[in-house]
């Protein structure tokens, strides 16, 4: 019987074993050395195989293929040689500052914060009689979960999910748990999420995210570099220099009149910044208030929906529609 050079007959002729190697070279048409082969394996290889000048790149590839199977996988965590964007690699040191409010956490954060502010919103209206209003303590007992809410916390909501497998659900799941030791929050668990779908969260979460972001990190830091820029400017206010304008010399200048365009360039920029609307909906499904009024049809939901988004700080769009995909 004639086998290919990838195989061989152990002695009790009940296994054909092909190796790694030899299956990687049929594969990629790695010819084998036909001096080491007896008669028939160098007619098989002759003819299974052609030298050719790609020779030396499959055989780099075959090298790279077998080091890459030596690593290992816990190697591939998370690092600045291992990040997906240079934001969590190299420049992560020039970032980080944005991660409490930009990242996972902070959207679970503020989902949170959302969840448990319509709650104690929920409690102020007095025709929704089944969520009283709330005792200090049970107010303070709320506030908390706010204030003291960290990694750990966040890590929960995360392996909650992993059974519920909706990111929303599993901080409503959450806020649950962590309300049932208190008497008066534990009576009313229901009306965390009331009448909302999972874009009314949502979309409150990434604006606030954005809102803290520009005013916590982003504008305290163009703040401290237009400061320093009008400082350079009017240090130098007296120190000439040459301009140059289509690529030549042209009327000479000052260091500090050049310094001083970056500064009102960069608080123009600020300005404009500051004066964008950063909008959120709070009207169910399709923004028609379609479960709230079912349930309680004399409340003036608009108005309510509105106050509590400004509460928040965020701008009220009050006309919107939504499409909802799910993926099994």
């Amino acid at each position: 019987m004639e086998l290919g050079a990838s195989s061989r007959v152990l002695s009790n002729n009940t296994l054909l074993r092909f190796s790694p190697e030899s299956t990687f070279r049929r594969r990629y048409q790695v010819p084998v050395n036909p001096t080491s082969l007896n008669h028939h394996q160098r007619r098989f290889s002759n003819a299974s195989f052609q030298l050719s000048n790609s020779y030396s790149i499959r055989e780099t590839t075959y090298k790279k293929v077998v080091n890459m199977s030596k690593v290992d996988s816990r190697e591939f965590e998370l690092s600045s040689l291992t990040a997906l964007s240079p934001l969590d690699g190299r420049y992560w040191s020039k970032v980080k500052d944005l991660a409490p409010y930009m990242s996972e956490y902070g959207l679970i954060y503020f989902r949170v914060l959302v969840e448990v502010k319509w709650l104690l919103k929920l409690s102020k209206i007095p025709e929704v009689t089944e969520v009283p209003s709330f005792s200090e303590e049970a107010k303070s007992y709320l506030q908390g979960l706010i204030d003291g809410f960290n990694m750990d916390d966040a890590l929960e909501v995360k392996n909650i999910e992993r059974v519920t497998n909706h990111d929303v659900k599993a901080v409503e799941y959450f806020l649950k748990q962590k309300c049932q030791s208190q008497p008066e929050i534990a009576k009313v668990l229901e009306f965390f999420h009331f009448a909302c779908t999972s874009e009314d969260i949502n979309n409150l979460a990434h604006a606030l995210m954005l809102k803290e972001a520009i005013n916590k990190v982003m504008f305290p830091v163009m703040d401290k570099l237009i400061k320093a820029l009008c400082e350079i400017a009017k240090d130098n206010a007296n120190i000439s220099m040459l301009s140059r304008t289509h690529g030549q010399p042209a009327s000479p200048t000052t260091l500090g009149k050049e310094i001083s365009v970056f500064a009102i360039r960069l608080g123009r920029e600020r300005q404009e910044i500051s004066q964008v609307e950063i909008m959120g909906k709070f009207a169910g499904a399709v923004g028609n208030y379609n479960a709230h009024l079912s349930a309680y049809p004399d409340v003036n939901w608009p108005q309510i929906t509105e106050d509590f988004v400004k509460s928040l700080g965020l701008s009220f769009n009050p006309y919107v529609t939504q499409v909802q995909q799910y993926i099994n």
